[in-house]
């Protein structure tokens, strides 16, 4: 999937890959909020993204704003996730495996804020 076909908002499932050595971050193929969709021409196809996992903890209830629930069925997601903000990274657009759906105003939105609060925005 093409990079300029995605939204800020869009869901998709992302091959990000082992981490070596390992370590907290995500990896592995999963879902990703897409956050970033530069416009092109650019060096390369890229896409800033927010990893999710289905993991949910204290470490999620203690800090809401940074790590923001989404619900099982929105954007096509099959349970209930954790945006996990203080993982975004950088994603080459060949590593999208396919699109899930589009979060919804206010949840893309909760996203957004976590984002900011860890880049300090």
């Amino acid at each position: 999937m093409p990079a300029d076909a995605l939204t800020p908002g869009d869901v998709v499932e992302v091959a990000l890959g082992r981490v070596l050595p390992p370590g907290h971050e995500q990896a592995g193929t999963r879902p990703a909020v897409a956050v970033g969709v530069p416009s092109p021409p650019l060096r390369y196809p890229v896409l800033l993204v927010v990893p999710l996992t289905t993991q949910y903890g204290a470490w999620a209830e203690a800090n809401q704003r940074v790590y923001p629930k989404l619900a099982a069925g929105a954007a096509g997601l099959r349970a209930r996730s954790v945006a996990l903000c203080d993982q975004i990274r950088t994603c080459d657009a060949r590593r999208i495996r396919g699109y899930l759906g589009t979060l919804d105003e206010a949840s893309y939105a909760a996203v957004q804020q976590g984002v900011r609060e860890v880049l300090a925005l």
